[in-house]
């Protein structure tokens, strides 16, 4: 007989237990999302769903849980862990801009994107938490974050222009203090906020 766990309880479901795996995944994110919750991780009969990949049946699928709060922890940490070297890779760009010659700069573009990505991504994942939840920085994270959007594209632009200058500008006035304020945002008050959130519900 088909089993289902989550968090090391059985689930027991009303009328006829699904045979498809995606519908039980549905059926699973939609309760435990009633309790500000998502799926953590899920195995599907011994295994983990190669590149999320769901088979069609199951014999056993089991699903540990996490909280918003503690999700969204877990990412600024990782996040902001992952960002480390980014300023002085930052700053060292920008001294490179006006010293080398534009073909060099150009040629180091997608290298750049590559280290704001994960900067982008971060503001990104965490504005729905921002929205659905109004911590008290939720103005200060989507100021940043429009910030951020408006700043990126003008870095965009001026590279398509070929404009050291206006890169240049860009980085030093407006992207580089933005990074450095949105990390300290982060560190002082995001970060702080979710781990007595979390502590809480322990």
């Amino acid at each position: 007989m088909s089993q289902v766990i989550v968090d090391d309880e059985e689930v027991i479901f009303e009328g006829e237990m699904p045979k498809e795996t995606s519908r039980v995944y549905q059926l699973l994110m939609e309760a435990l999302s009633e309790q500000a919750k998502v799926i953590y991780t899920i195995e599907v009969d011994g295994k983990s769903p190669d590149g999320g990949e769901l088979p069609e049946a199951y014999e056993k699928i089991v699903i540990t849980s996490i909280t918003h709060d503690e999700l969204t922890m877990k990412l600024s940490i990782q996040s902001l862990n992952q960002m480390s070297d980014t300023g002085k890779h930052l700053d060292a760009y920008l001294k490179n801009v006006l010293s080398l010659p534009w073909s060099e700069v150009f040629k180091r573009m997608n290298e750049f994107i590559e280290k704001i990505q994960p900067f982008a991504e971060l503001l990104d994942s965490i504005v729905p938490y921002a929205t659905a939840y109004s911590p008290p920085w939720a103005d200060d994270l989507q100021s940043v974050s429009k910030e951020q959007s408006r700043s990126l594209e003008n870095i965009l632009k001026s590279f398509e222009q070929g404009n050291p200058a206006t890169l240049s500008d860009e980085l030093a006035v407006v992207f580089l203090p933005l990074y450095n304020k949105t990390t300290s945002l982060f560190q002082k008050e995001i970060i702080p906020f979710l781990k007595k959130k979390v502590e809480a519900q322990e």
